[in-house]
Order: structure tokens, then C-alpha cells, then sequence
């Protein structure tokens, strides 16, 4: 078994590293953000009832954790199956807007709809 000795291998440790939490970061904000658009819809609750506090302890840690575990994920199976920088940072990039489009399709509101 014949092993390459890279230049520099503690660079790439710290790109790898960086890039990691750069991934991490961007899905944190994605998750944010998308909840933070659809919070206001959902947190009066139905009518004439309290406030539906399930928006604040159980959407919220579940959008920004799931941002944070996808890109994250993304970016370490990029790491290990490709040494192009460009193709890691679009695995990240495809992943986290598709967290984005589907997290805000879910929290959409219902559309009306009328009777015949």
C-alpha cells in the first residue's frame, strides 16, 4: 500500500476544520431565519386560546439544530468523498437551501379553498 505525503497536512486539517464550522454556522442562520419567518403565523395559537408555546420549545430547537446537522453532515460527506473545495462548499450550499425550501413549504400557510 503506496500512501502520498500532502506538503502541508496540518493546512488542510484547518481547512477542513474551517469549512466545517463555516457549514455549521450557515445552517444555524438557515434555521433561524426560516423559523423566524414562520414563528408569527403560528404563535397566536387558534381562536380564543393561549399563545402555542410549542413554537418556542419545540420548533425552534428542532429548525436550528436541523440546520446545523444537514450542512454539517453535507459537508462531511463531501469531505471524505471529494478533494474539491468548490464541490464541498455546493454540497453545503444545495443542502442548506433545500433545508430552507422545504421547512418553509412546511410551515406555508393552507391555502383556501372554495366550494363548488
Amino acid at each position: 500500500m503506496t500512501t502520498t505525503k500532502r506538503n502541508r497536512p496540518e493546512a488542510d486539517g484547518r481547512a477542513e476544520t474551517t469549512g466545517g464550522c463555516l457549514a455549521a454556522a450557515l445552517g444555524g442562520a438557515a434555521g433561524l431565519g426560516s423559523w423566524a419567518v414562520a414563528a408569527p403565523r403560528r404563535w397566536p395559537g387558534e381562536f380564543e386560546t393561549s399563545p402555542n408555546w410549542s413554537v418556542l420549545y419545540l420548533d425552534f430547537p428542532a429548525m436550528v439544530l436541523t440546520g446545523i446537522a444537514l450542512p454539517l453532515l453535507a459537508w462531511t460527506v463531501a469531505v471524505r468523498a471529494t478533494s474539491s473545495p468548490a464541490l464541498r462548499a455546493g454540497a453545503v450550499l444545495l443542502t442548506t437551501a433545500l433545508f430552507v425550501a422545504a421547512a418553509l413549504g412546511w410551515y406555508a400557510p393552507a391555502r383556501p379553498t372554495t366550494p363548488l
